[in-house]
């Protein structure tokens, strides 16, 4: 029997969530025959938003994983032909990343199986507590993003 007292936090609700969804995304993904994973796919979709492709340390902070898990991420999209690094022209030491004619193809399929996903899961709710709920985590993301910024910049400066 559960124990009342306890209030179990929304943030640990949010991640519970948040996990789930990412399961069903797997799920059809393999269904689709598409051999990619949820996280290769956020991967392709950060980089598909930079049309002059991005830096991979800047899509790591951009996803808050560490550079070897974008590493990963980014071998495996390589090696399936969906994005391509090349020298960064500034600075040979970094790389930038671009996606390939074919990533776009593969973002037009996933399309309707995240949005699947996302229906299933938001079933039952009105459309304005959808619309307040994406806008409240797009609020929460930017907070929790700019204090992790600021935070990680006074480390640097020694102020922690």
């Amino acid at each position: 029997m559960p124990n009342e007292d306890i209030n179990y936090p929304a943030g640990f609700m949010l991640a519970d969530v948040a996990r789930l969804m990412r399961v069903e995304l797997d799920k059809s993904i393999a269904e689709s025959g598409l051999d990619l994973s949820a996280g290769d796919i956020r991967a392709l979709m950060n980089i598909a938003r930079f049309f002059d492709g991005v830096r991979q340390c800047d899509i790591a902070k951009g996803m808050h994983v560490e550079p070897m898990t974008i590493s990963a991420y980014l071998d495996r999209l390589e090696s399936s032909n969906l994005v391509r690094r090349q020298a960064d022209p500034r600075d040979r030491r970094a790389r930038v990343v671009h996606v390939t004619d074919t990533a776009a193809m593969v973002l037009q399929q996933v399309q309707p199986m995240l949005a699947t996903v996302y229906d299933n899961a938001m079933l039952g709710v009105a459309d304005e507590a959808r619309l307040c709920t994406e806008t409240s985590l797009e609020i929460a993301r930017t907070n929790l993003s700019r204090q992790r910024y600021l935070g990680s910049d006074m480390m640097r400066a020694g102020g922690f």
